[in-house]
């Protein structure tokens, strides 16, 4: 079998270098081989409706789109599929719709009649289509599909480094035709006793047009034409020979008109051969439906025997697989591909399971969802172990008990289990991925599903804690538990928290997942954090420092790259929605990472890593433009002695100053306008400078995406920041911008009372009271460096605060001298105004982002 299992493998791994050259973004079908390894065949009628479907828009049609794909609306869609079926075909089945995958609520109507309307979570399910809705000849098949509400849209898109969302049938449909009684479902737990596996199997069987099955052998009324007496029959049959190792006995099912019944069996196996990564050994479970000696429905489904558990060892907790330590190398995985999304092909599925097994980890975690059926019998033929995840990542504690997420989130779970829980490559399933810890509305989250996953599931359980909140982390429930280092800070004390995770947690595994961002062209050595060599550095780094630590296992994050939901400044990329995070890009094109993360773990030659020299000093354009902008002031003091003048009554004799323009004693409006010139450049310089010191901070671009829910605004900001030489300009256009919106609202003001007020006043008004912001200018030049040390890191914003505040209270004061109005008045009128606006944007930020509840959740968790 082992023998067998290498060739296969060396198979698989020889045709994806071939695969390289061919075109993910043309999707291929799944074949009937490829069906037939998730979905029995042999006695149903499958009918794969991929291909070309119309788009409706009020019953007509308005374009044709490809299923699956994605789709770009915010209301619900409506696509329609023709398709024929013969009389013969009709009537011998009973007909469900299956979707492999949805993300949100859709609705079946076929030939106009409503069916059914089914949560997605981008889980299998199947709807079935009530007798005589399909007809024989031409039918017409409609999904509805509605968008991701507002809520869950809101916490997806807020969360770090998510991906994408999407919106259609993302994965396969298929029209299948079963018979009258069919096995719909298969639930198995199995165990090994000494050397003796046993599997518990529970199906459900269920009749549908029972009448049609018995045809003319009943006589009668039409309740007892509505009932069939079977027999079910359960085996295994073992994939190595195809010998049946064992069968139960024939139970006796009388089955109704659309009910359903379950039927429990045993089956014993001596010795049997173990599923693991080694050796993934499969059994095929076949649950056989007959009547009078004829079969009506055959069923099967791969199983395997293994055991799993968290055992101490003298190293720590340690996760165990048919009684031996293994350590876990996994990675993280988002089913992602340019153009395709989630809809991907079944061959760069193919490659993306050969990669991972020429890279030697154990272990894939789906990121936020569950695996693609095609995927998850990949894994379990060729020994790579899988955990899946609930979409409960970054979840405020505020809102995680809100009624539509914690039913989202448990509808989820529900399905999660019927499709998960018989694969042996399933090993464990997260239930969160970064709350709050030590949070109550948080553990009452994971209680509660805790005890759903604990009364209806065999498999382990875990949770993904930020690495700043382990000494918070309650391990109530769990198996597993997942410290992730996500950020720079979290990565410079890696060391001290690894050391300290075994006392931290007492009953639970340790894994610790760790990865960075990385420019994708740069490559100036592992001294540049960005550059491809530091991220096989801290692969390496962290790695050694996991394994030597005693912990159970690492992950790494992630596999590939992905396409983001909101764009990213933390990496300079031609494309700020795609996270750089993978040991391949998106293209599978393999990094300096993946080959050290190889070599780790086989126990191969390290590749080299080159240091270079790279450089953190001050932008060029910071310093010239300080230059500058020093020289037109000095020109302007040293060429005019009545702005020299201005400048020493502006600063210490600001009312007569002020009393000079409203007594119409006219000021230079050239000077005026060069001094606003540079005042707005000074802050624009400082804002420029600022930007780009924190481009690359995970924790400050969570703040970021908060102030700037716009992805067009943010990409805009972004783009600026990576150009110091666009920067400053551009933010002194703004600062400008800003002084004179400013002087038309106090020109707006000036109407209400009786002076004559002109718009040169007013801005004259504004530039000049702006005239302490010209300190700026050297911390401007010096604030990328100063915000380098931790003492000036907080002084310089506080600095640049109380400039600010200076500034606006003179503005308020020579507006109440120009208008000849009393200060009291203006103050209250101005500080007022200025209050309201802020009050009226929080109100409007919060009730449109729950932004007060986003910002808790970064002061308690991000930043923690």
């Amino acid at each position: 079998m082992t023998q067998r299992y290498a060739l296969v493998l060396t198979f698989l791994f020889i045709t994806s270098l071939c695969l390289p050259a061919a075109d993910f973004s043309d999707y291929t079908q799944l074949g009937p081989q490829q069906v037939a390894a998730f979905m029995p065949s042999e006695t149903r009628t499958i009918i794969n409706l991929s291909g070309q479907w119309q788009r409706m828009n009020d019953g007509v049609p308005v374009e044709t789109v490809s299923v699956p794909g994605s789709l770009e609306s915010t209301t619900p869609v409506v696509l329609r599929r023709t398709i024929r079926i013969e009389q013969a075909t009709l009537s011998k089945h009973t007909w469900h719709l299956q979707v492999l995958g949805v993300v949100d609520e859709i609705e079946l109507r076929v030939n106009g009649r409503f069916i059914m309307r089914y949560p997605g979570g981008m889980v299998p399910f199947g709807i079935r289509i009530p007798d005589r809705v399909l007809v024989a000849g031409t039918n017409t098949i409609e999904l509805v599909i509605s968008p991701t509400s507002e809520l869950t849209a809101l916490v997806e898109g807020f969360a770090r480094s998510s991906r994408s969302r999407h919106m259609g049938l993302l994965r396969e449909v298929f029209l299948v035709g079963t018979p009258h009684v069919w096995t719909n479902d298969i639930r198995v737990r199995s165990s090994i006793n000494g050397g003796n596996g046993s599997m518990n199997v529970k199906a459900t069987i269920v009749g549908g047009t029972v009448e049609r099955l018995l045809g003319s052998a009943l006589g009668g009324d039409a309740l007892t034409q509505g009932k069939a007496t079977v027999s079910v029959e359960a085996m295994l049959r073992s994939r190595d020979g195809g010998q049946i190792v064992s069968r139960t006995g024939t139970s006796t099912v009388t089955i109704e008109r659309s009910r359903q019944q379950i039927v429990n069996f045993q089956l014993s196996v001596a010795n049997p051969q173990r599923w693991s990564v080694a050796s993934p050994n499969l059994y095929d479970l076949i649950v056989r439906i007959e009547r009078d000696g004829q079969l009506i429905d055959i069923y099967e489904t791969p199983v395997g025997f293994r055991s799993i558990g968290v055992m101490s060892t003298d190293r720590g907790r340690q996760i165990s697989i048919n009684d031996s330590i293994v350590p876990i190398y996994a990675v993280d995985y988002v089913d992602d591909y340019p153009n395709r999304g989630p809809s991907m092909s079944w061959r760069q599925m193919e490659l993306d399971v050969s990669l991972m097994k020429t890279l030697g980890v154990n272990v894939v975690k789906i990121r936020n969802g569950s695996p693609h059926p095609y995927f998850l019998s990949l894994c379990d033929r060729y020994g790579l172990m899988v955990m899946a995840e609930l979409p409960t990542s970054d979840v405020p504690s505020d809102m995680i008990l809100q009624e539509e997420l914690l039913a989202r989130y448990r509808n989820t779970s529900e399905r999660s289990i019927a499709y998960l829980d018989s694969h042996p490559s399933v090993i464990a399933i997260g239930l969160s991925d970064g709350l709050e810890e030590g949070s109550d509305a948080v553990a009452q989250y994971h209680a509660d599903l805790v005890q759903l996953y604990r009364k209806l599931s065999t498999k382990m359980l875990f949770k993904v804690v930020p690495a700043g909140l382990y000494d918070r982390t309650s391990e109530g429930g769990f198996d597993l538990i997942i410290i992730k280092f996500s950020t720079t800070q979290d990565r410079t004390r890696f060391e001290r928290i690894v050391q300290a995770l075994p006392k931290a947690f007492r009953s639970a595994a340790v894994i610790t997942e760790f990865g960075s961002r990385l420019s994708p062209s740069n490559t100036n050595g592992f001294s540049d954090p960005l550059s491809n060599e530091a991220q096989a550095l801290v692969v390496r780094d962290c790695f050694r420092a996991s394994i030597s630590a005693g912990l159970a296992g690492v992950m790494i994050w992630s596999f590939v790259d992905y396409s983001l939901e909101r764009p990213t400044m933390l990496v300079d990329h031609y494309d700020s929605y795609v996270c750089t995070s993978g040991l391949l890009d998106v293209w599978r094109q393999p990094r300096i990472s993946y080959a050290m993360l190889k070599s780790l773990i086989n126990d191969e030659k390290e590749p080299l890593l080159q240091a270079r020299d790279a450089a953190f000093d001050t932008p060029l354009v910071f310093i010239a433009a300080g230059i500058i902008l020093a020289l037109i002031m000095t020109f302007l003091i040293n060429r005019s002695r009545r702005f020299r003048e201005y400048l020493l009554r502006a600063i210490a004799r600001p009312y007569n100053f002020y009393a000079d323009i409203r007594d119409q004693r006219i000021l230079s409006a050239v000077q005026t306008s060069f001094l606003g010139i540079v005042i707005a450049s000074c802050v624009g310089l400082v804002i420029s400078s600022l930007l780009y010191y924190v481009r690359v901070d995970a924790e400050i671009e969570y703040l970021l995406h908060l102030l700037i829910p716009s992805n067009v605004a943010y990409d805009v900001v972004r783009f600026v920041s990576w150009r110091p030489t666009l920067a400053v300009p551009l933010w002194s256009t703004v600062v400008m911008g800003l002084f004179v919106l400013a002087a038309f609202l106090l020109r707006v003001g000036s109407m209400f009372i009786k002076a004559r007020i002109y718009f040169r006043d007013t801005l004259t008004i504004v530039v000049w009271s702006a005239l302490p912001l010209v300190v700026l200018l050297p911390i401007g030049v010096a604030l990328y460096q100063a915000l380098s040390t931790d003492a000036l890191s907080l002084w310089v914003p506080l600095l640049v605060i109380a400039l600010t505040i200076w500034s606006l209270m003179r503005t308020l004061r020579a507006t109440s001298v120009v208008f000849d109005v009393p200060s009291t008045i203006v103050y209250s009128i101005g500080l007022g105004l200025v209050v309201v606006a802020l009050v009226a944007i929080l109100i409007s930020w919060n009730a449109s982002y729950d932004a007060f509840s986003f910002v808790k959740f970064y002061f308690s968790v991000v930043s923690a």
